[in-house]
């Protein structure tokens, strides 16, 4: 078996060895949230322009207290269809680029 290591970057400086296999699923998986955000493409279709709340939190590493805060500062807009938040992908994107919402 071949073992990658990683280095976690965290308080206590620990690390993880990860094997080969893993780490390039792992990678996949990145490659390809990472093409379907910049290349403004669902991944599963139908929602358009829109992301859940969940891939978002993804993309941005942020929790469900930081998108209601941003939501209720105005930072960043968002929809709800049933209990799910839903944002525009390019509001995220121009969060990224900007820190807030875009126009």
């Amino acid at each position: 078996m071949h073992l990658k290591i990683i280095f976690m970057e965290n308080k206590t400086g620990q690390f993880a060895f990860v094997p080969y296999d893993k780490m390039e699923e792992l990678l996949q998986k990145i490659n390809t949230i990472s093409d379907a955000v910049m290349n403004n493409k669902p991944e599963r279709g139908g929602l358009g322009d829109y992301i859940t709340e969940k891939e978002a939190k993804v993309i941005l590493s942020k929790g469900t207290t930081w998108f209601w805060n941003k939501r209720q500062s105005g930072e960043l807009t968002g929809r709800k269809a049933g209990n799910n938040w839903y944002y525009k992908r390019s509001d995220i994107l121009m969060f990224i680029e900007n820190g807030k919402k875009s126009n």
